[in-house]
């Protein structure tokens, strides 16, 4: 395999933290990162943090391919691009073709990211209990309902984020959820699956040539049904050692079904009565602060880690020690309402706090918040580590109860 040896590296986009940290594993291989974004007040934490001349940020409609491609085109000297989200993982998989730049498998990559499909080749392959039911325009309640059961999500089978994201227990509520999905706006189609019952985790791993390596398992806080809300995440998880052993043989297994072979996977599962159902499997690292989290807890610079994928060696992380040194956790603070978001107040409250959290901006101050529902209203996100994962998610809810999240029109302001 040749090995590239252009000295750009191409960020297509990117999760909302930890460019600083790629950046920084980028210079030490005299290696440059180039972000293109559309959206370039999306990354104001990350860029205000980081000054070097290893980052250039290029103003792109990243939706256009050939505007991508002309702006890589005119960089030149490029190793490669990476991309680390699910809502230009496809649109990157356009650029390298145009490109000729090696990266993940296309066809791996568009199953995983239709719902539906995915659903299906799992059921197929003995790895989940339950076909997927992609919904027809005439399909009504009764018929969704005799077809997958009771209770049911309905969602968008290219959605991320918990976006579009239903759930219906009663037949009066399938009725409605039915409503409301056919009035959104998706980015595929819509299809229904049981409701899987149990705590929800995900288990974060590394494949290099088709052998998958499990980096950990990190648990899950949800706010109450019927909103799948991201409330909080710690890493790792001490998973009884049968339990362990069995989750990674599932892992490698599902990854196979679906012919992953390179890169981070960041698989969402339910730990049921009956075994472990997949949600969802995003083709890159965790987003939020896992890429932190596992940072932090394994004395490591994962971000490292992107720099080997994108020049095709084998990861060190493939072979290092995996020994946890601390546990770590990070809680996503909403606004209380929809309108404008003025300031995050209390944080003084968090010097001397056990675990040393630390707020990190989502949203910049002046931002209209949307919505409530879903992870597009958070507007920052809170970092703790402690001796254990349990001590370090109690250190994080415990700080994130200090801190107000003020909107414009509150009497305050």
């Amino acid at each position: 395999m040749n090995t590239p040896t252009g000295k750009n590296i191409i960020a297509l986009e990117w999760l909302q933290f930890g460019l600083g940290r790629l950046v920084a594993a980028a210079a030490e291989e005299g290696l440059t990162v180039h972000l293109l974004t559309g959206n370039r007040p999306e990354y104001a934490h990350e860029l205000s943090t980081v000054d070097s001349p290893h980052l250039v940020v290029h103003d792109v409609n990243t939706h256009d391919v050939a505007e991508v491609v002309a702006t890589v085109r005119a960089i030149g000297d490029v190793a490669g691009l990476i991309s680390t989200t699910d809502t230009w993982s496809l649109v990157s998989l356009d650029v390298r073709a145009e490109l000729g730049l090696a990266g993940q498998d296309p066809a791996c990559i568009r199953l995983v990211r239709d719902k539906t499909r995915l659903r299906r080749r799992l059921y197929e392959h003995g790895l989940s209990r339950a076909d997927s039911s992609p919904l027809a325009t005439t399909d009504d309640a009764a018929t969704v309902a005799a077809r997958v059961g009771l209770p049911l999500v309905v969602k968008d089978s290219a959605g991320t984020g918990s976006e579009h994201v239903w759930l219906a227990r009663t037949p009066d509520e399938l009725t409605a959820v039915l409503d409301e999905a056919r009035r959104s706006t998706l980015r595929g189609q819509l299809t229904a699956e049981p409701y899987f019952l149990g705590p929800l985790y995900s288990i974060e791993t590394l494949t290099w040539e088709g052998r998958t390596r499990v980096i950990g398992v990190s648990s899950r806080l949800l706010s109450a049904p019927p909103v799948f809300r991201e409330e909080a995440l710690a890493f790792p998880v001490t998973l009884p050692s049968a339990v362990a052993d069995d989750a990674e043989q599932w892992i490698e297994q599902v990854l196979k079904s679906v012919g992953y072979t390179e890169g981070f996977a960041h698989t969402e599962f339910i730990l049921t009565d009956d075994g472990f159902e997949v949600v969802e499997i995003n083709p890159r690292l965790g987003g939020g602060l896992v890429g932190e989290e596992i940072s932090q807890t394994l004395d490591i610079n994962l971000y490292a880690t992107f720099l080997d994928l994108v020049l095709r060696r084998r990861p060190v992380l493939m072979d290092a020690p995996l020994t946890p040194r601390r546990g770590a956790a990070h809680a996503r603070l909403y606004a209380p309402r929809t309108g404008v978001f003025v300031a995050c107040e209390g944080q003084e409250l968090l010097s001397g706090h056990p675990g040393n959290p630390v707020l990190r901006p989502a949203l910049p101050a002046g931002t209209t918040v949307r919505t409530v529902a879903h992870q597009d209203g958070c507007v920052a996100v809170l970092f703790a580590t402690g001796p254990t994962s349990e001590l370090a998610l109690q250190n994080v809810l415990s700080a994130a109860g200090e801190v107000r999240v003020r909107m414009e029109g509150d009497g305050r302001g």
